[in-house]
């Protein structure tokens, strides 16, 4: 039973995903505060009443929207994840975030920017976007090579960090790097892991 005064969320994917699509389209040449929410509505197909009666503001829409990426994105990694040859998973984790991060710039842009402007110093490693995927990482990385349990977390968000920050720049048009040189440069870590780690026993 609802509570009175609550408001029913958004529960359709389709919906969700019209309204991810249509903002993340917006936002990817415009800052947040120039895009309004009549827009973000119009494009998506859905009114503005609606959006207001399921979000209550443009910051929560905006704020609800990258944590559906970020479903979107973890789906997808978790997926690739398990393949049987732990490296290749990770290359695919690779070239999956490149892709996402292509499609949808606006992203990581509001993505990153949210952490730059977090009150705390360690706010990127607390999210639960980071901790998700690390988390992922870490799991992957079991499968590959032998690490102290002191290495696992900084070898993950490092790896994350890197993914993360040259997808971006390769979105925003700031490096020459293709896709391809950007998912080996990535994986130069994972390769240093190889050479000087000991194979994990699966």
């Amino acid at each position: 039973m609802m509570l009175p005064g609550a408001r029913r969320r958004v529960r359709t994917t389709d919906s969700k995903e019209r309204l991810f699509e249509a903002a993340m389209e917006l936002l990817g040449s415009r800052s947040p505060e120039s895009v309004s929410v009549d827009e973000i509505a119009a494009a998506a197909g859905v009114s503005k009443g609606t959006v207001y009666y399921n979000f209550g503001s443009k910051d929560e829409l905006v704020s609800q929207l990258l944590s559906y990426g970020a479903q979107k994105l973890m789906g997808e990694l978790a997926r690739v994840a398990s393949a049987e040859d732990p490296y290749l998973a990770l290359r695919q984790m690779l070239e999956f975030a490149m892709d996402f991060v292509a499609s949808y710039p606006a992203f990581a842009h509001l993505w990153m920017q949210e952490q730059l402007d977090a009150d705390t110093a360690n706010a990127f490693a607390g999210t639960p976007l980071n901790t998700q995927v690390t988390g992922l990482i870490i799991e992957v990385l079991e499968r590959l090579v032998v690490l102290a349990p002191e290495q696992k977390l900084s070898v993950a968000t490092s790896i994350f960090g890197a993914a993360l920050f040259t997808a971006r720049m390769r979105a925003s048009g700031r490096t020459d790097l293709d896709r391809e040189q950007t998912v080996r440069a990535v994986l130069l870590t994972v390769d240093g892991l190889r050479a000087t780690r000991p194979p994990a026993s699966n």
